[in-house]
């Protein structure tokens, strides 16, 4: 069993029980540890997290968040609590198992903009909470954090060495705070009860540990400057020192304001020593023979010293050896054990109901099932369970959230690279995007088509992943070679080798990402695409200030990071999903014979479909000039959002004819594109000068008309992406290019022949196309239809 530890901290707990767990036979591991920057190892986490996982490991132990603050103090607040959120999103779909000791129930120091919600956020993502106390469970759930799986695994002890026992007379009675020193920690109201203590008889306060609070820190001095009784050492104390800091004290004293646990009582207890503590829950586990609680701050702290400076030389041996013999119960093997458990627990249920036998667990209410509702709640409800309605609105926030990282991206690189190198950068991805899509032989769409039902899926999408990724590179390095000594300034930006090499790379991956999505769609796996396009985009956006000094280097570096990282999380997910073969595997060549004259019929029907999109923007500025193409160019891009709705869904409704009747779902399909397309279009048309105003007055005045033109267009193309659907769901290739292909005529001789006549009637050109193009494509899939009906009544009279 391979698990993964965050963050590694000094704290003795981590060793006792990784030690433990090492000896069980659990091979533990840190993350975050890659490189000597704290904030480039928490961009990398993702990455590193896939890799793992590649590597083996199967679950994640987190201990404490503190580690995914950002430099920046208060101002990077929102953007950690944006991360931390991230990188839990992409555990379940990496087949990652996320465990969390709560040892205290929100941060001592804030690290995020809003810690209660970052702790509602990292329970919903657990799939075990362990607690040393019930009180902790309880406490979380009234923060609303209420885990699904809980177990009461007790603080373990702290190895002492054997020491003199406290009360040797001829010394004063000393009292010891030992530990890091926090406010909530409420040493300065042990001051202050020290501090009305008489001076007979004799005693001592000693004071030892780090303070990272400076205002804290002055405070404190003043106090103990003022008490000549006080010995107040500040600083970390070296761990040789620990013992004989113990052994010239008496009685322990930790008067905190809050706790969740208390490594410091259990390492006073470990050293023998008697200890005085406020009453709160969490220290209720501790013994009674050895412990004595006060109620309230300095008022009840102030008696509780008085009366322990009193005790005799018995009493205090007495309390010692209570002490002792309560960290001699449980040990380290058995908290390790129960660990253990723990983690086989979740990773034998999938389901997070269910606990193990051998852990305390906690029983906790869940949530009531049903929170919306009246008739609109179970109307939606209902819609959401629709397979192709909540497919189609996963891909919609996919492509809404892709846009949104793209110009997030892309107004970072301007405001902080120099112009050339962002220039060149979306010369880089727009090549990228072709040489992808060129590399990709269709084999997405072959993916889409025939995944599900294929005899070894596995070995077919691994056949496919390597045949784009092959094609892409050679295409890449090809094109750099020839193209970088004919660009000005090639040479000496994309012509090094170190930059053919990261683009050649970037190509590859965008090659193989987009296949991986196809296959993620064919097998129902759309959340599991938005999960990691997120993170990927959020590792893109994440790393451009950090590598601003690599200048041209550091935005490629940047924009392909995410992209890998979206590529390794869509290969990990997609092959968790894919079964294991029934029969021999098939060979890689027999595959490609049997796939690929499907795949080049897609492929040459999605390069015709490409035509009408990227040559119309040409033929308005051969026609009228740049600044009507650049007013048309916008128009052009916001209604072109419009499509994502039946693009998506007719991606959804593919893969679902691979499974069940197509009629039965062109239905639904049907429904759901208008209900959602119908509301779009209307807004546009009504708000085009509006939006428009957002890229200035020219275009509100100029293009409003246009876009409501090609907004209304929408409606009738969608209906030429259903049709498109069926074609290929039911393997009329031809029909299918032929469409494509006569769709791409209409739409570019009527844009061509309307043209003179303005941007309107070109958009008008284009609405006539697509109207057109789908009465055709009626007419195709009538006569196409009609006669597989026919051959089929032929067969069935022989």
């Amino acid at each position: 069993m391979k698990v993964l530890v965050f963050p590694r901290d000094s704290n003795p707990y981590q060793d006792l029980l990784h030690g433990e767990l090492r000896r069980a036979g659990v091979h533990v591991r840190h993350l975050g540890e890659l490189t000597p920057s704290h904030t480039l190892n928490l961009l990398l986490l993702p990455v590193e997290l896939a890799a793992r996982r590649l590597g083996g490991a199967r679950v994640v132990h987190l201990h404490w968040v503190w580690k995914f603050a950002l430099p920046g103090g208060a101002r990077t607040r929102r953007l950690a609590q944006w991360w931390f959120a991230a990188v839990l999103g992409v555990l379940r779909p990496l087949g990652l198992r996320l465990v969390w000791t709560a040892h205290n129930v929100l941060p001592h120091r804030q690290v995020f903009a809003d810690d209660a919600a970052a702790r509602r956020t990292l329970v919903r993502h657990c799939d075990l909470v362990i607690a040393h106390h019930s009180t902790t469970l309880d406490r979380l759930a009234a923060l609303g954090a209420v885990p699904s799986r809980a177990a009461v695994i007790p603080h373990g002890p702290f190895p002492a060495p054997p020491l003199p026992p406290p009360g040797r007379p001829g010394r004063p009675r000393t009292f010891l705070f030992f530990g890091r020193i926090e406010p909530y920690k409420g040493v300065e109201d042990l001051l202050a009860a020290f501090a009305a203590l008489p001076r007979e008889p004799d005693v001592r306060l000693v004071v030892a540990g780090a303070c990272p609070d400076q205002e804290l820190a002055a405070r404190l001095e003043a106090s103990a400057a003022a008490d000549d009784r006080v010995d107040l050492r500040l600083g970390r104390v070296p761990d040789k020192d620990i013992a004989g800091l113990y052994a010239e004290s008496d009685v322990v004293v930790l008067p905190f304001r809050e706790i969740t646990t208390s490594g410091s009582a259990l390492l006073a207890l470990a050293h023998g020593r008697p200890l005085i503590v406020p009453e709160l829950p969490a220290l209720t586990g501790l013994p009674g023979a050895a412990v004595t609680c006060y109620r309230g701050g300095v008022t009840g702290l102030t008696p509780a010293l008085r009366a322990a400076a009193g005790w005799d030389a018995a009493t205090l041996a007495r309390m010692s050896q209570a002490a002792l013999e309560h960290v001699n119960g449980t040990g380290w093997p058995e908290i390790a054990h129960a660990t253990r458990n723990g983690y086989a627990t979740v990773l034998r249920h999938r389901t997070r109901q269910d606990t193990h036998p051998g852990l305390a667990t906690e029983p906790h209410p869940t949530p009531p099932e049903g929170a919306i509702a009246g008739g609109a709640g179970a109307r939606l409800r209902s819609l959401l369970r629709n397979v192709l309605v909540r497919g189609t609105l996963l891909l919609l926030v996919n492509t809404v959230l892709l846009a949104a990282g793209g110009f997030v991206f892309f107004t970072l690189a301007a405001r902080n690279y120099p112009v050339e190198a962002v220039g060149w950068l979306t010369a880089v991805t727009s090549s990228v995007n072709l040489l992808s899509t060129v590399a990709a032989l269709g084999l997405p769409t072959t993916l889409l088509r025939h995944l599900v039902k294929a005899d070894d899926p596995r070995r077919l999408a691994a056949v496919a992943v390597i045949a784009v990724g092959a094609l892409g590179g050679a295409l890449a390095l090809l094109s750099l070679l020839i193209l970088a000594p004919l660009l000005p300034g090639g040479p000496e930006l994309i012509g090094r080798p170190e930059t053919i090499a990261l683009i050649t790379v970037l190509v590859m991956v965008t090659a193989v990402g987009g296949t991986l999505d196809a296959g993620l769609i064919a097998v129902r796996g759309t959340g599991a695409l938005l999960a990691k396009n997120a993170a990927g985009t959020v590792l893109k956006v994440g790393a451009l200030l950090p590598l601003v000094p690599l200048g041209f280097t550091g935005l490629v570096i940047a924009y392909g990071g995410g992209t890998l990282l979206a590529c390794l999380l869509g290969g990990v997910s997609l092959w968790r999903r894919l079964p294991r073969p029934s029969a021999a595997r098939a060979r890689p060549a027999e595959l490609l014979r049997r796939y690929l004259p499907f795949s080049a019929a897609g492929y040459l029907a999605t390069a015709l479909g490409m035509l009408p999109s990227t040559v119309v923007p040409l033929e308005v500025l051969a026609f009228q000039g740049p600044q009507a193409a650049a007013y048309f160019a916008i128009a052009f891009q916001v209604a072109a959002f419009l499509n994502f709705i039946p693009s998506t869904s007719a991606q959804v409704l593919f893969a679902e004819a691979q499974r069940i009747s197509l009629r039965r779902y062109l239905r639904k399909a049907v429904v759901g594109i208008y209900g959602l397309l119908v509301p779009a279009v209307a807004v546009i048309v009504a708000g085009a000068p509006y939006i428009l105003r957002v890229f200035g007055e020219g275009y509100s005045a100029q293009a409003a008309q246009t876009l409501r033109v090609l907004a209304l267009a929408a409606l009738v193309g969608a209906g030429n992406y259903l049709v498109d659907t069926i074609l290929i769901s039911r393997d009329r290739t031809g029909a299918y290019v032929l469409m494509n292909g006569a769709n791409a005529a209409l739409v570019l001789g009527l844009v061509a022949a309307l043209l003179p006549y303005g941007l309107t009637a070109a958009a008008l050109g284009w609405t006539l196309a697509q109207g057109v193009s789908l009465l055709l494509g009626a007419g195709v899939l009538v006569v196409s239809f009609a006669g597989r009906r026919r051959a089929a009544v032929s067969v069935a009279d022989r």
